[in-house]
């Protein structure tokens, strides 16, 4: 019997490898939204949703806070989805996934408002999430790729040297951002989010987009753009942005070649910045790992497992733990901890850990098939076209995913939107 004829490698296509089954076509009712299609509108809207999510914090120093009050950032992706080209939608493996994780939210959901979980904890999480699903399904229709990247890096820019302004000339960054034994860093950029990890998440992002285009395109403007993100990446002192990128970049180059990957101690050269060192170095000491112990992440992992176990299959209800939710909410989800409610880190710092309790086995499952998924369908497309855009979207899918075992990435508007915008660019419409 051939190995391609073997079950594990059958099932193995018919969970995660795109066929030319498409369940979309002839749907009347995509059919029907069609006739409201503009990819324009569609991608100008998504710039501007952006733009809301990016800002929000400038616009509410400006004295515009009635941007951020009412929503806009979402209510822009909504318009972008609603003139996104339905025609082009096809029915993916990530896709799917997606949906059946959406799926998973309203049912855990449901059954955790009836067990008593407050309706708009449940609510505020959905939409938190849904954030991701909608930006990824939107671009997945669209056509002019290059278009939706120029934008992403041009409305990021001001972000970015904002960012390398803080990191180079601003003043002393806040003691919470920074541990006691880290006494070379005393700056950390942030843009204009509430944490630098935030920034660190979206320069991880964009120096793959520009990476990408670097190479695909081979203009002078994305070098310097790269060089840009590079630098505010290093100055946000951002360690789960570090390692996303060093592991995104690790893929790529296996995947370009594997003999590519012996360049990769090129970026170990940053450990000659001292303060780059001592910010790596720090968390492998005794009295941090003591610390994560207590009240870090160690104890959070610690204590989401307890809570997972009071209910594995469904979860505790999107947004009751882990999260800004769950703590906006006063979650009772926290009482269920191995400590009896008293919470020494109210969030996961671990955004699938998060979906994990949040969710169940069910939720946690699906959203591990779309990664895989995704991923596999891009290397096929990499393989067979040798498209530096598909070996970008790889790149950001592990970038992503790690950058996600640090920290609760889909909690904010502004790298959710980000990241299902940039993967939903690798999928079967590109040329």
């Amino acid at each position: 019997m051939k190995v391609s004829d073997s079950k594990a490698v059958k099932t193995t296509r018919f969970l995660f490898v795109d066929g030319n089954t498409d369940l979309f076509k002839n749907s009347k009712l995509l059919k029907t939204l069609s006739k409201f299609d503009s990819e324009k509108l569609s991608i100008v809207f998504m710039g501007l949703s952006l733009v809301c999510l990016w800002y929000e914090a400038l616009f509410t120093h400006l004295g515009a806070g009635w941007v951020e009050s009412f929503n806009f950032g979402i209510i822009f992706l909504l318009l972008s989805v609603f003139f996104c080209n339905k025609r082009h939608l096809k029915s993916t493996k990530a896709i799917i996934y997606l949906l059946l994780f959406v799926l998973s939210l309203l049912i855990s959901g449901l059954w955790a408002s009836i067990a008593g979980l407050e309706m708009g904890m449940v609510f505020t999480s959905v939409v938190l999430l849904s954030q991701f699903i909608l930006a990824f399904i939107t671009v997945l229709t669209y056509k002019n790729k290059t278009l939706l990247i120029n934008m992403l890096l041009t409305l990021s820019l001001p972000l970015i040297l904002v960012g390398i302004f803080q990191g180079l000339w601003g003043g002393e960054t806040s003691k919470l951002w920074v541990s006691s034994a880290e006494s070379l860093v005393d700056a950390r950029a942030f843009g204009f989010f509430g944490s630098p990890n935030i920034l660190g998440s979206l320069s991880m992002i964009m120096a793959i987009v520009a990476l990408a285009a670097l190479f695909d395109k081979k203009k002078w403007y994305y070098f310097v753009y790269e060089l840009l993100s590079i630098a505010v990446l290093i100055l946000t002192y951002s360690r789960s942005a570090w390692i996303g990128l060093s592991a995104g970049l690790a893929v790529a180059l296996l995947v370009k070649n594997w003999k590519l990957i012996f360049v990769t101690p090129i970026g170990l050269s940053a450990l000659l910045i001292p303060s780059v060192k001592q910010r790596l170095f720090v968390s492998l000491s005794r009295e941090y790992l003591v610390d994560a112990a207590l009240d870090g992440r160690i104890w959070s992992v610690n204590n989401a497992v307890e809570i997972f176990k009071t209910s594995p299959i469904l979860g505790t209800g999107p947004g009751s733990y882990g999260g800004q939710t769950a703590v906006y909410y006063n979650s009772p989800v926290y009482l269920a901890g191995m400590q009896n409610g008293y919470v020494a880190l109210p969030y996961t710092d671990n955004q699938w850990l998060e979906i994990l309790v949040q969710t169940g086995i069910f939720g946690t499952v699906f959203i591990g098939g779309f990664f895989i998924s995704h991923f596999v369908n891009n290397l096929r497309q990499y393989i067979k076209s040798k498209s530096y855009l598909s070996l970008g979207v790889i790149a950001a899918i592990v970038a992503i995913f790690v950058n996600g075992l640090f920290g609760n990435i889909w909690e904010f508007g502004a790298i959710a939107v980000l990241s299902g915008a940039y993967l939903g660019l690798g999928n079967v419409y590109e040329k």
